[in-house]
């Protein structure tokens, strides 16, 4: 996972539960999995439209895309401009040279996107397994400012259902859509992207006597980008990104607490050919921390569950694949994994505790 955003501190059921079993404050960073999971899946989604317009390059005639991989000194459409010759009829030095028009330049692309995801999480005795659906849509406009930057719009929504197992034998399932709206901004290597988030969360319990409430969220995320290109078609992109995030009751009704965090990371990957298609591997890795975090929310019996902790901290990692079937039918599979470690309160300086998250991803994209 790359320049990732991350929601934090949803007032749901879960944390209430899990403190019920635990003798330690339960931090929503911990029991949060499905947010991480849908964030994720928005982050490849920016990530494959940007990638798909970086491995693009417009030559002359503006507006001409091909891919990277296509180009070279000779241009088949028009064999003289090589020689620095935009008309042929000119070298002949003809008085009237029919004047050659340009063909009409692609300025826009549209993109549809399917996305299925499987996850797990462990923390202390807690078993977290989350299932997500993601559908989005795409629109790019290329020539903003100059003839090859580009303004992306991504509206994603998505479905996760989370069923969490704690020891005992408490068991809470969540059912949990989503929506996000993306604007991203290219220019040669630089991107940058801005995200909203938004998030309901319905959860059951087991337990016919153990309170429960639903809960919502929004999160705010900036990431930053510049990519680096080197012979061979390698590349890598450093990246940082900032998020905001609040969090409900349900409904957007009472606010219950915020936080704020701050991630860095970069990306590396290449393009070859197999078998007649493009392929484009990619790793990437990311390190974040809760830097600022207030409010507590009243749930389940005024039973105080923080929104955030101030120095909880991880790392997120993953391994992508991506492969271009056609020049508009593309496919990824994508394998990650994160760590969260939460400062103990009570023991200050010592350590903290830990939840692991590892799953896979897999999508497809349609362009035209």
């Amino acid at each position: 996972m790359t320049a990732g955003i991350l929601l934090r501190g949803f007032a749901v059921a879960v944390p209430f539960l899990l403190s019920l079993f635990a003798m330690r404050p339960v931090s929503a960073q911990e029991v949060n999995v499905p947010q991480q999971v849908i964030n994720n899946t928005v982050q490849n989604i920016i990530q494959n439209v940007r990638d798909q317009i970086q491995h693009r390059r417009v030559v002359a005639p503006p507006g001409m895309l091909r891919f990277s991989g296509e180009e070279s000194d000779f241009d088949r459409r028009d064999p003289f401009a090589a020689s620095g010759v935009s008309n042929p009829f000119g070298v002949l030095a003809y008085a009237k040279a029919p004047a050659l028009a340009a063909p009409p330049p692609a300025t826009w692309l549209y993109g549809a996107n399917l996305v299925g995801s499987g996850d797990s999480a462990q923390s202390s005795g807690v078993q977290v397994s989350v299932a997500t659906v993601t559908g989005a849509v795409d629109v790019t406009k290329i020539g903003i400012f100059t003839a090859t930057d580009a303004l992306t719009f991504i509206g994603t929504g998505s479905h996760s259902w989370a069923h969490t197992f704690t020891n005992g034998g408490l068991t809470t399932d969540g059912s949990i859509p989503s929506t996000s709206g993306t604007l991203s901004y290219l220019n040669g290597g630089f991107s940058t992207d801005f995200t909203a988030l938004a998030s309901w969360t319905r959860s059951t319990s087991n337990l016919p006597l153990a309170a429960t409430a639903d809960g919502s969220g929004i999160a705010y995320t900036w990431n930053g980008q510049y990519r680096f290109d080197f012979p061979y078609t390698v590349w890598f992109e450093p990246t940082v990104g900032v998020t905001y995030s609040e969090s409900y009751t349900a409904n957007f009704g009472s606010k219950t607490g915020d936080s704020t965090e701050f991630h860095g990371g970069m990306r590396a990957g290449f393009e070859a050919d197999w078998l007649g298609f493009k392929i484009q591997p990619s790793i990437s890795g990311q390190y974040y921390r809760i830097v600022d975090a207030s409010g507590a929310g009243a749930v389940g019996g005024a039973v105080p569950v923080a929104a955030g902790m101030i120095g909880t901290n991880g790392l997120r990692g993953s391994a992508k694949v991506n492969v271009l079937w056609t020049p508009q039918l593309s496919s990824y599979l994508e394998v990650h994994g994160s760590s969260i470690t939460l400062p103990d309160p009570l023991l200050p300086g010592v350590g903290g505790f830990g939840t692991s998250i590892a799953g896979t991803q897999a999508g497809l994209r349609y362009t035209w």
